[in-house]
């Protein structure tokens, strides 16, 4: 399996221009069974979601086109409003058009991100081309009983848009969720954090 993990400077509140920018990325590199876009990838990352959190889902109607057109899957995490609540959701959007959503579990409490956003409670995990890919959203990667692999599971997804700060802490804990997990793993953010 090829997954191709995205890296890129985000626009502010720019769905169009990020989506655009992704697809060209995309396009640039063909022949991905899988390519990851950081977390928030069409707007950037946002603790406050009012006036940039999606209702219309246009992120997911591009992922939903990009997959077709390529064959692959797209993942990454979207600010989504839903019925008068907020989500940071991670979708996993396969090349018939089908999709799984996750909401991130473990809202950034330090930011603010759990005063305006709903944070999930299941565990997803999808499976692509023979693989299981257990999906993850940033701060997730802080907490490893929520990641442990109950055998369910070869992979874990990140999406993340990780502070440059924090990369010593990037770089360890993703390793060490590969280690304790006896799995694989991909973690994406966009350039600036870096």
């Amino acid at each position: 399996m090829k997954i191709t993990i995205l890296q890129q400077n985000i626009a502010w509140a720019e769905p169009e221009v990020n989506c655009s920018h992704a697809g060209k990325m995309i396009s640039e590199n063909p022949g991905s069974d899988i390519y990851v876009l950081p977390e928030m990838f069409s707007t950037g990352f946002a603790v406050n979601p009012k006036g940039i959190a999606e209702s219309n889902g246009y992120s997911l109607r591009w992922m939903t086109r990009t997959a077709k057109a390529t064959g692959a899957v797209i993942a990454g995490s979207v600010a989504t409003e839903e019925n008068g609540k907020y989500y940071n959701r991670f979708y996993f959007v396969k090349p018939d058009g089908k999709y799984t959503k996750y909401d991130k579990r473990h809202l950034f409490t330090y930011g603010g991100e759990d005063k305006e956003f709903t944070a999930g409670d299941e565990r997803v995990v999808v499976e692509w081309k023979g693989l299981r890919i257990l999906l993850e959203v940033c701060y997730d990667l802080r907490f490893p009983v929520w990641s442990r692999n109950r055998g369910d599971y070869d992979i874990i997804i990140y999406v993340a848009n990780w502070p440059a700060s924090r990369k010593a802490a990037w770089d360890t804990l993703l390793r060490a969720r590969a280690i304790e997990n006896q799995c694989f793993f991909g973690g994406s953010e966009p350039c600036g954090c870096r």
